[in-house]
Parts: structure tokens; C-alpha cells; sequence
């Protein structure tokens, strides 16, 4: 047989070399064609969140190239009517973060994927932390319909300046008569460090959305709840959750906290203890970003708080009662609707499950990991307030995982606290509307229960 001809060879090679060049780019062409895009909704979990995620997720999309995620950052103001929307037009993300407390009534929608394998698959519920599984099951629900994400536990922030000048130690400072009274001490010293005079603490009053979250700590530390561990009965006008209730509010009887921050919004005083004018204040962990950051990012820099604060547990009722804190958070779900359910869960599993990714999302967000390997790190030992974080994390308690929760804080709870505040800032000088803050707590716990009655009545 005849050799092939020069010109043959040449031709052949030329081909060749043209298809060499041509077969990744016609390869990458027949990849894109085919790639899966995934649609992830998040809040604003930290300063840049779409860049920070997009980071989060680069080893995800890395480790599977056929699939690229599409970050949407909802603001908190909307977020749950644009989830409600997707949930029941079948129209939205595929993955979405779900705070905890709405957790229950979008499961009851019938929207979520049921991800008890992934959960299996993971170990289980001991990966994470108990707190956050709370909601990942919801009451009434067979299955789990969110996986864990991160945490939202709210320390005392303290200026340290302020109690060096006093010598008192913040490891003192364990229960509400310890605190009081150190608030007293600091409200008799009027102190002014660089100009400005400290109060001892502050807090809004209805200009406060969280202020549930305010309220919770206190509640609890008294021995007291808002529901029954049936969750059919309201435990709000209960004897201790009505002396939880008026040791929170005492803060303004006895002057510690300024009447006038009533009616002041959560932001204005969170600005007054940054600004050096509050020796303490309550906040969730992620306020240590904001502290942190240099002032052209938006932080607080070098201002005298950012150069001085840190952070206790807060105290409880006595040393006999057990240490109970508020754990908020969110979760990662997945709609049924989804167009790749597989992948989708994929996705939950490595922002979930993958201690490195968790660490990442806890440095840039300041919240806590669910997942519990992740505080094997040593940054987590390294300060001494996420030493603090982390014994909170243990202690941690969070709201019933009922369905109707969202109607109990935001229908009612919200409304009466709010009209408690506004019968101390209406009170007359030198006045105490106690029992017109009573009043307050027992028609919130009729309406509770009433709400109780009409669910149970519609099954």
C-alpha cells in the first residue's frame, strides 16, 4: 500500500491541529449549553454580601463545573413577602436562607423539599447545634425541611474603660441584682471619658422590631415562657414570666436606662453606644463587624467604643435558675418547585456541612456556625468574645416551632410590648404604670391563646 502523499499528511495535520485548537472551546460551548444555574436568595448577612457569597461559593462551583449559582440579596424588610410569593406561586429560588422562626409556617405551606436524607447522610441531628435543629423540624412536621446555617445570639456588650475606672470586674457581673448594681454605680459617677458623658445602658422602645428578642432572655431567665411545652396554652400572664418581664422594664423605673431612648429607633442607640455615650448595650455577635471595621467601610474604626468594648453573658435572674439565651438564625431550604432538586441539595449540604465554608461565612457575617465542628478552630478560642459567643451557643434557647409564631410576635407580642413602652413615656414624672403594664401582659396572652383556639378549631 502507497504511503499517503505529502500534501495528504499536511492536510491531515492541518485538520488535526485546527480540531486541537477548536475541542476545548467546543467542549466549553457543549458545557454551557447544558450548565445548571442554581438561584440562591439571601439577606444581607454581612457588609458586600453578594461578593461574599459569590467567595463562599467559589469551591462549590469549582468542584462542579457544570453548575453555577446566581446570588439575589433581599433586604429583611421584604424578605418574607418575597418568600411567602415563591412559596405559594410556585415561582422563586431554588435554595433560599430561611430565618428560623418562619421555618414552621412555610413548611405548613407545603413548599419545602424534604431533606431527611441529606440530614442522614451528614450524621444527623448531633452535627449541629440543638438549638438549631429546633426549627429545621418543625412542630407538626414529619420531616426536616431546612438544614442549619448559621446562629444569631445576642451578648451584653460593655465598655471596658468604663468599669476599669469603677474596679469592677465584668466576671462579677453574673446576675440582674450584680447588674443593677453596677448600673447604679456608673449612673452615681457620671463618668465622661473623651467628652462625653456615659450612661449606664440603653435601649429603644417600639422603635425596636426585635424587641422580642429583647424581652426573651428575661422571660426565660425568670422560669418563665411565652407557650406551654404542649404549645397549646400561653404561659405570658404566668407569675414568672410577668417578673421577668417588669425586671427588664425596671431598667427604666430605676433610671438606668433614659426614658427618652423610648423613643429613640434600635439604630439611634446602637449610633449612642458606639459613639462613647452607653456603658452598656445589647446587640447580636455581628455587631463586633461593624465595630472592627475602619470608618471608609462603614464601621466604627478607631471611635472610643471600638478601642474599648467586649462582651459578658448576660446575667440571669439568680445563680439557682439555669442560663437560658436567645438563639435566633437561619437555615437553608429548598423548594419543591425547584427544576434541580439534586443539585439544589448539593448545594445546602457544602454551606452547611463543610466546617471550612461555615468558618468563612462566621468571619465575614459575625454570626455563629450551627455546624459544631466548626468551633474546633482556633479562632473561636483566640478572642475573648467569641469564648463568650460560644458558651452562649451551649446555653442557647429559642421560640416555639409553631407554625403560628410569626402571628404571636409580630400580631400581638410586638403590639403590647410597644404599648408598654408607651405607657412609661407617658407616665407622669416620678409615676410607675405597673399596673397597666399587667394589663398589657394578660390581654397579649388572651390573644395568644385565642390564636391557639382558632388553629386548633381549623384542623
Amino acid at each position: 500500500m502507497r504511503a499517503p502523499g505529502l500534501k495528504k499528511i499536511k492536510k491531515a495535520l492541518g485538520i488535526g491541529l485546527i480540531l486541537s485548537v477548536l475541542s476545548p472551546f467546543l467542549l466549553s460551548c457543549r458545557s454551557h449549553d447544558h450548565r445548571i444555574t442554581l438561584h440562591l436568595w439571601i439577606m444581607p448577612n454581612s457588609l458586600d454580601p453578594v461578593v461574599e457569597m459569590k467567595r463562599a461559593l467559589r469551591d462549590f462551583e469549582l468542584e462542579n463545573p457544570g453548575i453555577r449559582v446566581e446570588v439575589s440579596v433581599f433586604d429583611w424588610t421584604v424578605a418574607w413577602t418575597k418568600i411567602t410569593t415563591a412559596a405559594t406561586t410556585k415561582n422563586g429560588p431554588d435554595i433560599v436562607q430561611m430565618p428560623t422562626t418562619w421555618a414552621a409556617a412555610i413548611t405548613e405551606m407545603d413548599a419545602l423539599l424534604a431533606l431527611d436524607s441529606l440530614l442522614e447522610s451528614v450524621g444527623g441531628d448531633s452535627v449541629f447545634v440543638e438549638t438549631s435543629m429546633k426549627f429545621a423540624r418543625p412542630v407538626g412536621s414529619d420531616s426536616v425541611t431546612s438544614i442549619p446555617w448559621f446562629l444569631d445570639v445576642r451578648p451584653l456588650y460593655y465598655r471596658k474603660d468604663v468599669l476599669n475606672q469603677l474596679q469592677v470586674n465584668p466576671e462579677d457581673i453574673r446576675t440582674w441584682e450584680d447588674f443593677n448594681e453596677v448600673l447604679q454605680k456608673i449612673l452615681d459617677a457620671k463618668i465622661v471619658i473623651e467628652g462625653k458623658e456615659v450612661a449606664p445602658i440603653g435601649y429603644p422602645g417600639r422603635g425596636d422590631m426585635n424587641m422580642v428578642h429583647s424581652f426573651a432572655p428575661w422571660i426565660w431567665g425568670s422560669g418563665g415562657d411565652f407557650l406551654d411545652s404542649a404549645m397549646t396554652r400561653s404561659r405570658l400572664a404566668d407569675e414568672e414570666s410577668i417578673r421577668g418581664i417588669l425586671a427588664f422594664l425596671d431598667l427604666v423605673r430605676r433610671g438606668f436606662n433614659n426614658p427618652n431612648n423610648l423613643e429613640k429607633t434600635m439604630s439611634q442607640v446602637s449610633s449612642d453606644f458606639d459613639e462613647g455615650r452607653l456603658a452598656f448595650w445589647f446587640d447580636a455577635t455581628n455587631k463586633t463587624i461593624f465595630l472592627n471595621s475602619p470608618r471608609f467601610l462603614g464601621g466604627q474604626g478607631m471611635g472610643v467604643t471600638a478601642r474599648n468594648y467586649s462582651c459578658m453573658l448576660p446575667p440571669v435572674a439568680s445563680l439557682e435558675h439555669d442560663a437560658y439565651y436567645f438563639a435566633g438564625g437561619s437555615n437553608l431550604s429548598v423548594f419543591k418547585f425547584s427544576k434541580h432538586p439534586k443539585e439544589s441539595a448539593a448545594l445546602v449540604r457544602y454551606l452547611s456541612t463543610r466546617s471550612e465554608v461555615a468558618l468563612y461565612m462566621s468571619r465575614i457575617s459575625g454570626f455563629l456556625p450551627a455546624l459544631k465542628d466548626t468551633y474546633e478552630y482556633s479562632y473561636f478560642q483566640e478572642d475573648e468574645k467569641r469564648r463568650i459567643f460560644q458558651k452562649m451557643v451551649k446555653s442557647s434557647k429559642s421560640y416555639p416551632a409553631v407554625s403560628f409564631w410569626g402571628e404571636i410576635e409580630t400580631n400581638i407580642l410586638l403590639q403590647h410590648f410597644g404599648n408598654m413602652f408607651d405607657l412609661i413615656a407617658a407616665a407622669p414624672w416620678g409615676t410607675w404604670p405597673e399596673e397597666g403594664i399587667i394589663r398589657e401582659i394578660r390581654a397579649a396572652d388572651r390573644e395568644i391563646n385565642e390564636l391557639i383556639r382558632k388553629r386548633q378549631s381549623l384542623r
